[in-house]
């Protein structure tokens, strides 16, 4: 049996991406067969949620839109396929199956072999094959899609998914930004640059600070350092994790996380986007990439004088 097809999983919720890589491991003996990988970079293939901002934009920066499943509403034209949710993951394997046996064997036609239209032209086919014409379909008792709990989950999932794309859409309240950086010579530039927008700004320089000052008062940015060092328990894209996912805030508002890294390539900003980040700056800082990023937030330059910043 030849060695399982690595796939990268780009975007979706945690439920949604559990979901396909077990599928994954629970197919070892088909053929072909798939491994979920977690490096665009490492994957043959991806899959890719096409209703998250920012991923078809990243896999076309990577130059691999034509090697992608999208799942979602819409998918770009030049995808190697396009499917919509509710995902089914039989049906993703098939899509994988047919962008394999196209790009292995590229005499059956021109590539990419697995259009969006043809991807369509399947599941249509797929679904009229599925169940006769005006006769429901029926499900077994065993059936986890017919669970109320999971129908719960899946219908909480979509409306926190519709929160966080309204709450990205309202400009920034809050003017204090938190800067974590392990280095008090950034921190201190980066800080000239938010009193020039008259942002008042606290320091962190572990994970460990950052999530007591989170805990103890709302924070309408917070700017992370991708690599915190050796005496924070968590890198800068756990932390970001964390913040997104886990810390109850004040404030009851999420802040905008941006990522401050010297790793700013292509697959570095994937990675971000992965972690729940809602912007990325290079190091050494671009004060004008900063400037356009606090405006677009709401936050426009107010030369009053620098803002005082609270005791660390």
């Amino acid at each position: 049996m030849s060695a399982p097809i690595p796939v990268a999983l780009l975007g979706f919720t945690n439920f949604e991406r559990n979901a396909l890589a077990s599928y994954f491991r629970l197919s070892p003996r088909r053929s072909p067969s798939y491994v979920h990988v977690l490096d665009v970079d490492d994957a043959r293939f991806v899959v890719a949620d096409a209703d998250q901002s920012g991923v078809p934009e990243l896999l076309n920066t990577l130059g691999r839109t034509g090697d992608a499943v999208f799942i979602g509403a819409h998918g770009p034209e030049d995808g190697a396929a396009w499917m919509m949710r509710p995902i089914d993951p039989a049906q993703v394997l098939r899509e994988l199956d047919h962008l394999l046996a196209a790009r292995d064997n590229p005499s059956t036609g021109p590539l990419p072999l697995s259009t969006r239209s043809a991807a369509v032209a399947r599941a249509r086919g797929a679904m009229q094959a599925a169940a006769p014409e005006r006769t429901p379909p029926t499900r077994r008792a065993d059936d986890e899609s017919s669970s109320p709990a999971i129908a719960s989950e899946r219908l909480a999932e979509a409306q926190a998914r519709r929160a966080r794309r309204e709450a990205a859409l309202r400009p920034v309240s809050v003017r204090r930004a938190l800067m974590v950086d392990d280095s008090e010579v950034a921190l201190a530039f980066l800080e000239r640059q938010l009193h020039r927008h008259d942002i008042a700004a606290d320091w962190a320089q572990t994970s460990e600070k950052a999530i007591e000052l989170m805990s103890q008062r709302p924070y309408g940015m917070v700017f992370l350092d991708v690599d915190l060092g050796e005496r924070s328990e968590l890198d800068g894209l756990a932390l970001c994790q964390h913040i997104k996912r886990r810390q109850v805030h004040p404030s009851g508002r999420t802040p905008v996380v941006v990522l401050v890294s010297a790793f700013n390539e292509p697959v570095d900003r994937v990675r971000g986007t992965l972690a729940g980040a809602d912007g990325q700056l290079g190091k050494p800082l671009d004060t004008a990439a900063l400037d356009r990023l606090l405006v677009a937030h709401g936050l426009a330059a107010q030369p009053t004088g620098p803002a005082p910043r609270a005791p660390r």
